[in-house]
């Protein structure tokens, strides 16, 4: 197991250093040197804060974004011309809660690198709020207020020493612990001047993880060697973890030399068993993520299949209307050396060959009509099936995948590992293993709640004092899931529902609706009028020719089947919606939506209340979200993982 690291940082639901930690192997042993407490914060200090319109709004970190969310309840954020923070951090957590640009420095995650932004060079006369900690550092009201601004400081929270336990816990650092992070001067002073001697002169051997800048300078000054200080780019966990690596990237390399230049028998045959050991684990982790890539193979299948049969519809649309172009340029060649020829037959003669001409041409049309309906509602058919078909094989591998899920659980019951001193820890894992499964694949919330209480109860009811730091993020986990957004899929399909009888009765589009003309009418029944019938009977049909010859071989008046079909497809398209909505598809819920919508703007009369009414219902429904933002991994996981782990490792070892 690799060597452990001290993370000191406040309690937070599922810090994410010590989620990238944990996932990179490392035990974590954090310690909190301080806790967050939330102000006390009246209505009229509150409101003072979100009626004015600022010019910048400054949010100082995650907590004072977290804690601000709380304490304006149902008050939205202040409006400002533009929010800003330190770091990306601050930025993901604040971004979902004010949904308006942010902007932070992208030279360093710092104070200064924020003042030295463009936009703050000159704020006279400009009204900005801070966001903040109590007795923070002065330096950003201070040089805003010298920049010429008038600057309001919200101060939220307050930071509140943590030491009783910090005693207890050195022992367990001594053995275990090779690298300290740490991010703020604050907390490191805590931590160096409240530690006893012995492990302060531990400390001073230790490997130091920190931002650059005044977290180094600071261990200078507690007497830290400078080869034992490693900064980091700045504060965010991927440039902490990336320093790390790469210090334990240039420490095998060390090892790796010396060993070559002192290597003996005895050496070489315990480097066997460790790389044999180190081998091991890679396979496990293979067999682990099988399930996963055939996961993502039946996925990919499944768009193939459907990207397929897409391509074989559009190929038949398009001989469709080929077919159909090429018979009208031929009825259109036909007539024009009919007009060119001089009519040889009687009056009489020459009436019963137009019409027959016109029943002909007519009855031509209305097969080509029919056949490309027969031919869309084929496709419409296969869409489906390939549809159901792809439900149903992500369903079989998800029941394939549940199933070796719980003969791998079965499996490790029956191992070794499996022995009665730790079942309860083993219980507790798959417990929130099933949790996270619960949250990302049903979205079950209140599924994933209760398996995350029966774990903490297993945990609390076997030996509370030995897992209280997993009790306790177990906790922390439910309290972060239960505050998380709920999305009301249900009302989204009773609203898709009540749309589908409302399109039935939606108007056309003037172009495409009939109209009762007495052109037949007009034709006179007398004799002696067979030029003027014959004149208007053209000008009627070579009219109605071209329109459908514009239109890709969409007639410019649809009759009642083709009206039917259209609503049916639109109506269709809200069903799918519908079951989308209800499972959690995004991506296909918008796309049947943008469908429908190409529909009516394109057959309907979007002037008309209820066509206009209809299509803003359908785009405030596709910007709704369907798909829950429930968190991929909890840290209680992570930190059961490690403890599984260790009773594994001492399993194979004995």
């Amino acid at each position: 197991m690799r060597p452990g690291v001290l993370l000191i940082r406040p309690d937070q639901h599922s810090d994410p250093l010590e989620l990238a930690l944990r996932d990179l192997g490392y035990p974590v042993y954090q310690q909190a040197v301080i806790r967050i407490e939330p102000l006390a914060v009246d209505e009229q200090t509150l409101h003072s804060w979100v009626t004015p319109h600022w010019h910048g709004v400054v949010v100082i970190s995650p907590n004072a974004a977290r804690i601000f969310n709380k304490q304006l309840g149902e008050n939205p954020w202040p409006s400002a011309d533009n929010y800003y923070t330190v770091g990306s951090g601050t930025c993901e957590v604040l971004l979902p809660f004010c949904q308006k640009p942010i902007t932070y420095p992208a030279a360093g995650y710092t104070s200064e690198n924020l003042l030295a932004l463009p936009e703050l060079a000159d704020l006279q006369e400009q009204n900005w709020l801070i966001i903040t900690g109590k007795n923070g550092r002065q330096l950003l009201p201070e040089s805003l207020t010298e920049r010429g601004a008038t600057v309001t400081v919200a101060e939220i929270y307050e930071r509140q020493p943590n030491l009783d336990e910090l005693h207890s816990a050195e022992p367990l650092w001594l053995d275990n612990v090779e690298y300290i992070m740490v991010s703020s001067v604050e907390q490191l002073r805590l931590f160096y001047q409240h530690i006893s001697e012995p492990t302060q002169v531990w400390a001073q051997r230790a490997q130091w993880v920190v931002p650059k800048g005044r977290v180094a300078e600071q261990l200078l000054e507690f007497n830290v060697p400078k080869k034992n200080i490693h900064g980091a780019e700045n504060a965010t966990p991927k440039a902490l973890t990336h320093t790390l690596q790469l210090i334990r990237e240039s420490q095998a390399m060390t090892a790796s030399k010396s060993d070559e230049k002192t290597a003996t028998p005895t050496a070489s045959a315990t480097s066997g068993k460790e790389n044999v050991r180190s081998k091991a684990k890679p396979r496990t982790a293979s067999k682990r993520s099988w399930f996963a890539s055939f996961l993502i193979f039946i996925l990919l299948i499944c768009v193939l299949v459907l990207a397929a049969g897409g391509y074989w519809l559009w190929q038949q649309q398009q001989a469709l209307a080929n077919q159909t172009t090429n018979q009208l340029t031929s009825i259109q060649e036909r007539l024009q050396r009919a007009e060119r020829e001089e009519p040889s037959q009687q009056p009489d003669d020459l009436k019963r060959e137009l019409s027959v001409m016109r029943e002909n041409i007519q009855q031509q049309l209305d097969e080509q009509f029919a056949s490309e309906r027969r031919a869309r509602e084929l496709g419409l058919q296969r869409i489906d099936n390939l549809r159901e078909d792809s439900i149903a094989s992500l369903q079989t591998a998800t029941d394939q995948n549940a199933r070796q899920i719980t003969r791998v659980n079965e499996e490790l019951r029956a191992s070794n590992v499996r022995q009665s001193s730790h079942w309860h820890l083993l219980e507790a894992f798959d417990l929130v293993g099933a949790a996270i499964q619960r949250l990302n694949f049903e979205y079950n919330r209140n599924a994933a709640l209760t398996l995350l209480r029966q774990a903490e109860a297993v945990l609390r009811d076997t030996n509370p004092d030995a897992y209280q730091q997993i009790i306790r993020q177990l906790q922390s986990d439910i309290q972060m899931i239960d505050e998380l957004p709920q999305v009301n899929t249900q009302e989204i399909g009773l609203r898709l529902q009540r749309m589908q009888p409302v399109v039935r009765n939606l108007p056309l589009a003037p172009s495409f609706t009939l109209t009762d003309t007495d052109e037949e009418r007009e034709i006179s029944a007398d004799m002696s009028n067979w030029r003027e019938n014959l004149a208007r009977a053209w000008e009627s049909f070579s009219s109605d020719l071209v329109k459908v010859r514009r239109h890709d071989g969409v007639p410019m008046r649809l009759d009642n089947d083709q009206r039917a079909l259209i609503l049916s497809r639109i109506e269709l398209q809200l069903q799918i919606a519908q079951q989308a909505a209800m499972n959690h598809h995004g991506d296909y819920y918008r796309n049947t939506i943008d469908e429908a919508l190409q529909h009516i703007d394109m057959f309907f009369d979007l002037e008309h209340r209820d066509v206009v009414q209809l299509r803003a219902e359908l785009n405030a429904l596709r910007g709704l979200p369907i798909e829950p933002d429930y968190p991929t991994g909890l840290l209680s996981h992570a930190m059961l993982r490690d403890r599984v782990d260790s009773i594994r490792n001492s399993g194979n070892g004995g």
